[in-house]
């Protein structure tokens, strides 16, 4: 008889191999770990290589061998499979991330049991749960036999309460308040706010918020800064804990010059204004890393694309004095190879392409890769892009862009109900399409009809009509109208209009409108409804109007969307005049900024003023009434009902228009948990002020109203822009109508 551990035995040569305690497997799996063969001969060594490889192949808890003759019994008892695990009592920790981490350590149904993995699992739990802050978790497993080498393993969780931090010390600090620092954390000590979370220890966190301590102290001169020591304590039932942090702050540096080595590449005096680490000021490690990328920026827009600046503090310990070397390495000067798009659809490559700012085979500029991205993201099709830089492999001066690309529903047929403030229920029907087979140009046909209008309107945009980029929109619209608005009569229209504009850019942002049209109007007036105001524009001027327009204007847009932006700014200048030859002479100007300004992480400011004025000129004295302004409602002041702010007509009290508008609506854009990207919700909470007035000179600045309230806009698939707001008026006199729950839903109103 023959065994592995066997001290000494004659060596035999192997005639026949035979496996003994095996249920589920069979004997050619022992046979595929099993290193000898029949033929070969079995001594000390190779019994001894061979048990390892059978113990190493994890499919057994016991092996042996043995001998009958000139045959090797290879005894063998397999690790039970598992045919099922219960974890019970984890209600705070679980889901996805806790069942792979199990399934990773090899706690899966029809895995093999090894009795370490038990501690494996105990370990994993707990790492879990220490990490959310429970460090009084008790973790209790049992293994239960199924019979047929089976087992079921139950695993018990005692979660206990959660462990809180009680203190949080800093020994050593002395240079600033104590409160100021521990502010600059994540993990905060237990107040009395509820549902804190901050209060929860995690060795990560208290890592990162190290290193913003060490930051913190090195953004205002202390260079030597350094962090002693870091004890943290549990009390001893496991509820509280302390933290303690042995700090030595040293003195404070201050920068003595600057100066520049490596392979600069730009001018020196051009590298100075981009640093703002001047002598005599106090030393940051944050001014001196952002000069750096500054640097590293205008470098990449020279086709450096790798380039690398390291900003050296040269110390001079005595004068407490430190010269900022920025190191430059340039590296080779790259070159973009090809230039592809992904997740475009059904858009033509060129619609795409003659967005780009960045060239195939011209030097590499990342100010123009970064502005290629957010001009495919402002087409109207387009919901995002991301982009991907990547060296062409087997060079080290080529790369290529990939631009990623997540498309909105470019077109739509729409059949349904709409609403808004002024128009009451719209019923309409609609076709939309904003990339018109794949080109990029826009086509709409519309039908409304509401309770005071109907309107059909086609419009048609190619945004580049030429090569250069000059757009152009033809449109026409047929109008007929009971009312000005929907709260006020007097008179109805009839409206026949049709319109040819170009946009011309100028530069980047920079554009100018220049185009034209002509509109027949006739007014339609009642001698016991129409006001006073109405009747005298009629008897003065007729009641059919063939008005030729002149379109033009001016605008610069710096905005990263057209839908939803959040960064950049809109100015508009528009004036249009009915120009000579015309039934009637007047014109029509107005102004309009808009400023997003970033407040804190994901939250901005959304400013957007306007200001309008028309006026007769010639032989027209006043401007026709259906051409005056108005005020109230989601698009100026929110909280008063639209259209109703300003001038009245007589005998009536109707809201009439006035020449001149003037608001501004300000928010600030709160970000929502379920919304990460903001394209298609956002929340506001806002203050809106405005006002009409019947002529520049009756303007005053008590008469401006003015309200505040929260908004919500959701961009849906069926209903367009759906605009809610809940507004309290803060000035209303009492002839204002007030309308503090507003809604608007449906595209083109």
């Amino acid at each position: 008889m023959l065994t592995a551990r066997a001290e000494a035995f004659s060596a035999f040569t192997i005639r026949d191999i035979r496996a003994e305690g095996l249920s589920r497997l069979d004997l050619g799996t022992v046979l595929t770990y099993l290193p000898v063969q029949v033929g070969d001969q079995l001594n000390e060594q190779t019994a001894r290589q061979s048990v390892r490889a059978l113990y190493g192949s994890g499919l057994f808890q016991d092996v042996s061998l043995s001998s009958e003759g000139d045959t090797l019994i290879v005894n063998v008892k397999e690790r039970p499979a598992i045919t099922s695990f219960e974890i019970t009592g984890n209600e705070k920790i679980g889901g996805d991330e806790l069942n792979e981490s199990l399934s990773q350590l090899g706690l899966a149904e029809g895995e093999l049991f090894k009795r370490s993995l038990l501690d494996g699992v105990g370990q994993e739990l707990r790492r879990q749960y220490y990490a959310n802050g429970y460090y009084d978790v008790a973790v209790d497993s049992k293994v239960i036999e199924q019979g047929n080498n089976r087992v079921k393993i139950e695993i018990e969780v005692t979660e206990g309460k959660v462990t809180k931090i009680k203190e949080i010390n800093i020994v050593g600090a002395t240079a600033f308040p104590r409160e100021e620092l521990l502010e600059q954390f994540e993990l905060h000590r237990t107040n009395w706010m509820p549902f804190q979370r901050t209060d929860r220890y995690s060795k990560q966190q208290l890592s990162g918020d190290l290193e913003t301590l060490q930051s913190y102290y090195q953004d205002r001169g202390y260079l030597k800064f350094e962090i002693l020591s870091v004890q943290v304590a549990l009390s001893p039932d496991k509820k509280e804990i302390y933290i303690t942090i042995n700090v030595n702050e040293g003195q404070v540096y201050t920068v003595e010059d600057r100066r520049f080595s490596g392979d600069t590449i730009l001018n020196e005096k051009f590298l100075e204004y981009l640093t703002t680490t001047n002598a005599g000021d106090t030393f940051s490690r944050k001014q001196a890393t952002e000069s750096a990328d500054r640097i590293e920026a205008a470098l990449s827009d020279v086709g450096y694309a790798f380039a690398e600046v390291t900003p050296i503090p040269e110390v001079e310990d005595e004068s407490r004095k430190v010269t900022l070397n920025y190191f430059v390495q340039p590296g080779k000067r790259t070159y973009v190879h090809r230039i592809g798009f992904s997740g475009h659809g059904s858009t033509n490559d060129e619609t795409l392409r003659r967005e780009m700012r960045q060239l195939e085979a011209a030097p590499f500029s990342k100010s123009a890769v970064e502005r290629s991205r957010v001009r495919l993201e402002r087409l109207a099709f387009v919901e995002s892009v991301e982009v991907d830089t990547q060296p062409v492999p087997g060079t080290d001066d080529l790369v290529d862009i990939n631009y990623t690309i997540k498309e909105r529903p470019p077109g739509s047929v729409q059949f349904g109900v709409g609403f808004s403030g002024s128009s009451g229920f719209v019923l309409s029907g609609s076709v939309t399409h904003s990339n018109f087979m794949g080109t990029g140009n826009r086509i709409a046909v519309t039908a409304e009809n509401n309770s005071y209008s109907k309107q059909l309107s086609f419009s048609w945009t190619d945004p580049y009509f030429t090569e250069d980029g000059i757009s152009q929109t033809i449109s026409t619209t047929y109008r007929k109208s009971d009312r000005i608005i929907r709260y006020s009569s007097g008179f109805s229209t009839n409206t026949i209009s049709a319109n040819l504009i170009y946009g011309i850019p100028l530069s980047e942002f920079v554009a100018v409108r220049l185009g034209g049209g002509i509109e027949d109007t006739a007014v339609e007036t009642f001698a016991s409804a129409s006001s006073d105001e109405v009747l005298s524009f009629v008897v003065d001027n007729g009641s059919h109007y063939v008005n030729f327009l002149a379109r033009t204007g001016i605008g610069r847009d710096t905005r990263n969307r057209t839908i939803f932006a959040s960064r950049g700014s809109l100015q508009q200048l528009n004036l249009d005049v009915a120009v000579p030859g015309s039934d009637l002479t007047f014109y029509t100007v107005s102004l309009n900024a808009e400023q997003f300004i970033p407040i804190y992480k994901r939250f901005f400011l959304d400013i957007n003023g306007t200001v309008g004025y028309a006026d007769g000129y010639g032989s027209t004295k006043k401007i026709p009434p259906y051409e005056n302004f108005f005020a109230g409602g989601s698009r100026t002041v929110r909280g008063f009902r639209d259209g109703t702010l300003g001038p009245r007509d007589t005998p009536n009290d109707n809201p009439y228009g006035g020449k001149l508008r003037t608001t501004m609506q300000n928010e600030l854009i709160i970000p929502l948990p379920f919304a990460a990207d903001g394209n298609s919700t956002r929340l506001a909470a806002f203050f809106d002020i405005g006002n009409v007035f019947a002529e520049p000179g009756e303007f005053e600045f008590d008469e401006l109203r003015r309200s505040a309230g929260i908004a919500f806009r959701w961009f849906t698939p069926f209903l367009g822009i759906l605009n809610l707001s809940y507004s309290y008026p803060l000035n209303e006199q009492p002839e204002d109508e007030v309308d503090r729950f507003q809604i608007t839903f449906g595209s083109g109103f």
